[in-house]
Formats: structure tokens, C-alpha cells, sequence
């Protein structure tokens, strides 16, 4: 009986020393433990910056898909797999209200001298239609390209290389520097 009392008051004592290690450790990380909601909040990105990264992810594969189609087409390329990055986001410039007020005014002392003051007011404010909570999009412009990898069968011919990386260059008007073509392996 005392043996069976002195292993569960070690299994407490353990018990315990494991929980203060635990609480110890949010301590020394500065972190106490997250509600569910902190939780969600820390998960979830806002909409704006997930819209624009599925944007951003969305135009990257429309382009993938492009360069991939016409490099196929040319004679020798064999199987191809293309990979495009982006150096920016998604530029986008919006209507704007511009609206400026010169007021401009004479003062006359009674010895005969004139002070003139003139009062700009500038205001200039997005333009919203009506009922959107969404501004007016005048031009919304292609990230810039950071880099492309096109990886073919028949990178392998210098011939098909080159080929390969001016129709890149052309098609995107990008820089040489840019641009990474490779021979496909494990076939």
C-alpha cells in the first residue's frame, strides 16, 4: 500500500514538473496560450493580400501555360516544363477626384500699402461609384518577371537551347539574364 502511494505521488510529482515545464516555456517564448479565436486570427490572412496572392499565383500559371504551349511547338523541344516568378505584385492605379481652390485676396491699410494673400486648397479623393465599396480602376498593370526556368528533353542541343531562350526573351521582353533553360533529366 505505502509502495503503490509513494509511485503515485511520484506520478503526480512528475505530473506537475511537466506541467510547470510547459507553462515555463510559454513564459520563455513570451507566448501564453492561444484562444481559439487568436488562433483563427494568427491562420487566416486577410482577403486583400489573399486575393492578390491568388492573383499573383493565377498569372504566374496563365504564363507557365503560354510560353509552355508555343516552346512545344518548336522542333526538337521534346517534353517541357516551365517555371515563371514575379519580382512584384499586381500594380493597380485608381480614378482620383482632383479638385483645387485658388482664393485670392486685397487688403488695403489706411496708409495706402496692399497685402494680396492667395489660399490654395487641394483636395484629392478616390473615386467610388455608388453603392460599391470598391474604388474605380483606371489601369491595372502585369507584375514585373523576376525569372524563368524552362526545363526540355532537348536543351540538351545547343541549337535547341538557344532556341529555346531568345522565343522566352522575345515573348516576355525580358532580360537574357533572366532567363534559365536546362536539360530535362531521369529520362
Amino acid at each position: 500500500m505505502k509502495l503503490m502511494k509513494l509511485i503515485s505521488g511520484d506520478k503526480m510529482l512528475i505530473g506537475l514538473v511537466a506541467l510547470i515545464a510547459v507553462g515555463m516555456s510559454f513564459i520563455y517564448l513570451g507566448k501564453g496560450p492561444e484562444t481559439p479565436a487568436q488562433s483563427i486570427q494568427a491562420n487566416s490572412a486577410s482577403p486583400t493580400a489573399l486575393t492578390s496572392s491568388t492573383k499573383i499565383s493565377a498569372l504566374e500559371k496563365e504564363l507557365e501555360n503560354k510560353l509552355q504551349a508555343n516552346i512545344l511547338l518548336m522542333e526538337g523541344v521534346g517534353k517541357v516544363q516551365v517555371s515563371v516568378s514575379f519580382a512584384t505584385g499586381m500594380k493597380s492605379e485608381y480614378a482620383h477626384n482632383d479638385n483645387v481652390t485658388k482664393n485670392t485676396s486685397k487688403e488695403t491699410d489706411k496708409a495706402g500699402g496692399t497685402r494680396e494673400t492667395t489660399q490654395v486648397t487641394e483636395n484629392n479623393q478616390v473615386v467610388m461609384p455608388n453603392g460599391s465599396s470598391q474604388p474605380v480602376m483606371v489601369m491595372e498593370d502585369r507584375p514585373e518577371v523576376a525569372g524563368v526556368l524552362v526545363i526540355a528533353e532537348g536543351a540538351r542541343d545547343p541549337k535547341v537551347r538557344e532556341g529555346i531562350h531568345t522565343a522566352v526573351q522575345t515573348l516576355l521582353n525580358i532580360p537574357s539574364a533572366r532567363i534559365t533553360v536546362v536539360p530535362m533529366g531521369g529520362s
